[in-house]
């Protein structure tokens, strides 16, 4: 499998790409400055749309729930990792189900972890195998980060565990990321609210930016792991959750998993 295509490169080869439309733009003006402006137009729109998670110009994104019902969802990403199972922990504790997407390289390492998610009630589904950018891959590179966390899931907890959703790593997406997750089956899932708990900026700052997120329909964005530093924990994430589940409860929100939440 190629190696995983970080955000730097990704953003690289982004950019690189808009200065050959740029060009394709100038020589276009001679014969028609219409053409000239709606292919800039369309390079401009299709880098927006890759960065933006919630863009449905590359396919829909579910990214929120009902909001007539009073419920939330919590959702983790990256993992499993080494703050995993403090989250669990927490979760059980307060009587919560979440949704963890998860990465197969990371269900290799902690099977343990992604049968303790689906014993105690969470949602496994998708996150990618190695966590790598797909605004610049194509379908079968897609299909394979589906096909191989698959088969990783399943080797940890059974066949049926993962769930067939997927979030992109980062939310970002490319023009043939929805072709191939929609061919294999799957739904592409976004988030309502990050409250950017991976910059570690603290269990209070954490647990505020959810309580002013969490509302009816939404679905927050939190992390048990790091998708490029397998080994870096989440403390933070983890002492915020008592405080998280306190916040949806005094807002009359019952917190559920993804599929709960848009069924």
């Amino acid at each position: 499998m190629t190696e995983p295509m970080t955000k730097n490169r990704t953003i690289r080869r982004v950019v690189a790409t808009e200065v050959a439309v740029l060009a394709a733009a100038a020589t276009a003006r001679r014969r028609s400055p219409l053409l000239a402006t709606a292919i800039v137009g369309a390079g401009a729109l299709g880098a927006w749309a890759a960065f933006r998670p919630g863009s449905p110009l590359f396919g829909p994104v579910v990214t929120r729930g009902p909001a007539a019902s009073p419920r939330a969802a919590l959702t983790f990403d990256d993992g499993p990792g080494p703050s995993t199972p403090a989250i669990l922990d927490a979760l059980a504790e307060e009587g919560v189900r979440a949704t963890f997407f998860v990465l197969g390289r990371q269900a290799r390492r902690h099977p343990e972890l992604v049968r303790r998610m689906h014993d105690e009630g969470h949602q496994v589904a998708s996150h990618g195998y190695d966590h790598g950018i797909l605004v610049m891959r194509g379908p079968g590179h897609v299909r394979d980060q589906l096909t191989r966390t698959e088969e990783a899931v399943a080797d940890a907890a059974g066949t049926g565990v993962l769930t067939h959703v997927f979030r992109a790593p980062h939310g970002f997406r490319g023009p043939a990321t929805w072709a191939a997750v929609r061919s294999a089956g799957y739904r592409m899932a976004g988030w309502t609210k990050g409250v950017f708990d991976s910059a570690d900026p603290g269990p209070d700052v954490v647990a505020e930016r959810s309580a002013r997120a969490l509302a009816p329909g939404c679905i927050l964005l939190l992390h048990d792991a790091d998708g490029w530093d397998p080994d870096r924990p989440r403390t933070h994430t983890v002492a915020a959750i008592p405080d998280i589940c306190a916040s949806a409860r005094e807002k009359g929100l019952e917190l559920v998993t993804l599929d709960e939440l848009l069924a």
